[in-house]
């Protein structure tokens, strides 16, 4: 906290360490801090009361809401709180969601993903949970969702982060059977297992509950699914949800027992205080159409399937309303604009340095043409004189030939011969002209945008690279370079090396993780 950043109070660092493993704790912590000194201090606290309160269920839709705007607008005008302002957006746009308003909860949680450090893994995994969460609750775009759930679950395993790892792979499961992506019985067996290791009986019951799901759909495997949700409903009855009840009436009619699925079916409560009650409705509608059905008695089953497609219609326009995909889309695309300039400025100013280089070569090829014309100028001279003094200033010309020859061989030396407006320019000037022309496009900013355009455009190859390889930071600019087409001069150029340091980099860096760093541009 030193080098010029805010030292915090000691109570607010402390309570911020409680954050993940005890955040009761660090809201009592809070709680009993009676004044702040400074600015700083004031908007660290109302970060942090937002974030414990939403970590133990808390309202916070009443007072948070100014009380994290102000943070936020804190962090906005300070700069190096990068952290702090990525957690800002992020519970900002949790705020927004707990008040409705899934729109701005999507714009907020998209600023936070672009504000956020490239190895910020703990703070990027939440925000990909939130945007799947959105895309699930309000969108019902199963894949997208499946596909956040899967880049937040690379994260937190870069942090080691278990319990957020279990809450990734209990969603992908519940996702990949519909959008048939993975295997969802293979993510769902690990989360159980992963659910057992921490002792969390929620998430090990959720576990279950889909795996029955999967198990039933299209009759794979009722017997497995019956006695799963039967042994969650004897041995962790305060855990278990109405889908539960569910599962077990489904399949009950699909094994032909109406008189068992009707008696699940009775303990399911329409009215119950869930998150989802319009599907609990339509999944009970459908399933008392089914035994209307077998019943024989068309009419009723009529009934119940028009009430199923009439709550079903209501949920689509409801999520329809919402544009967060448009949002993503946009706020993508900005990104990508934004991005790709940058990277045409750059490739502009490099090309102006390979120009102002090229025609530094071309005076100093000058200059050595006039003086090897003087030289010639100076022979035909020599000519009038004695052959012994012809043969020692010819041997003295060729000395110096050589040594200018020599010159040549070193563009330092070259450019130190360059004068412009009778002003010697020096070989440190130049590079230091260059270097300060680059700095001032490729800031920190440019390689976060940099590492997350090329780990999308390539599949996640970065990302994987850093964690399999052990990579430097150095290592991922180098390659990044590589796949965004620079060649080695250029490559040379940006990261302050001598070319053939940079060609051998690219050399080691291809056998070392097994492909060629020779792609096309993008």
């Amino acid at each position: 906290m030193g080098c010029g950043r805010a030292r915090y109070d000691a109570r607010l660092v402390q309570a911020d360490s409680l954050m993940w493993t005890a955040p009761d704790s660090a809201l009592a912590t809070l709680a009993a801090i009676d004044s702040l000194a400074g600015e700083a201090n004031q908007a660290y606290r109302d970060l942090l009361t937002t974030q414990a309160r939403y970590r133990t269920y808390q309202d916070i839709t009443t007072h948070d809401d100014s009380a994290i705007t102000r943070a936020m607008d804190y962090y906005s005008a300070h700069s190096g709180q990068r952290e702090k302002l990525t957690r800002a957006c992020l519970y900002k746009g949790a705020v927004m969601e707990e008040l409705g308003h899934v729109d701005s909860a999507m714009y907020y949680y998209k600023t936070a993903e672009v504000t956020a450090d490239t190895t910020d893994y703990l703070n990027l995994g939440q925000i990909n949970i939130r945007i799947a969460r959105l895309f699930r609750d309000y969108y019902s775009d199963s894949q997208i969702c499946f596909d956040k759930y899967l880049q937040a679950l690379k994260y937190f395993r870069l942090t080691d982060n278990k319990s957020q790892q279990l809450i990734c792979l209990v969603n992908m499961g519940g996702c990949s059977g519909i959008t048939r992506t993975g295997n969802p019985e293979e993510l769902l067996t690990q989360a159980s297992q992963l659910a057992i290791e921490l002792n969390d009986t929620s998430n090990y019951c959720r576990a279950q509950e889909l795996l029955c799901r999967q198990l039933s759909f299209e009759g794979k495997d009722l017997n497995t699914a019956k006695q799963i949700a039967l042994t969650c409903l004897k041995d962790f009855s305060p855990f278990v949800c109405q889908d539960l009840l569910l599962d077990l009436a489904e399949i009950y009619v699909k094994c032909g027992i109406l008189d068992s699925a009707r008696y699940y079916l009775s303990y399911v409560d329409q009215d119950a205080n869930v998150s989802n009650p319009e599907q609990i409705k339509t999944r009970k509608y459908s399933i008392l159409s089914r035994i209307a059905q077998l019943d024989g008695n068309e009419s009723l089953s009529g009934h119940y399937t028009m009430l199923s497609h009439q709550l079903s219609d209501s949920i689509l326009n409801s999520e329809l309303r919402y544009q967060i995909r448009q949002i993503e889309s946009s706020f993508n695309n900005q990104q990508r604009t934004g991005f790709l300039s940058r990277i045409s400025l750059l490739n502009w100013i490099i090309l102006g340095l390979s120009v102002s280089a090229l025609l530094t070569l071309t005076l100093i090829i000058a200059g050595h043409l006039r003086r090897m014309r003087r030289t010639k100028a100076i022979i035909r001279e020599l000519q009038t004189t004695s052959t012994a003094r012809l043969e020692q200033l010819i041997g003295l010309l060729d000395n110096k030939s050589s040594a200018i020859e020599h010159m040549l061989t070193s563009f330092v030396t070259f450019i130190k011969s360059i004068s412009v407006n009778g002003t010697q320019i020096t070989a440190p000037q130049v590079a230091k002209q260059i270097k300060e022309t680059f700095t001032a496009v490729a800031d920190d900013s440019f390689w976060r945008e940099l590492g997350s355009y090329v780990d999308k455009k390539y599949n996640g190859m970065i990302l994987k690279n850093a964690q399999t390889h052990n990579l430097t930071e150095k290592d991922l600019h180098f390659i990044e370079l590589c796949l965004c087409g620079f060649s080695n001069a250029e490559i040379a150029i940006i990261l302050d090396y001598s070319l053939k340091y940079i060609s051998n980099k690219r050399k080691t860096l291809s056998e070392k993780l097994g492909t060629d760093l020779h792609f096309k541009s993008i």
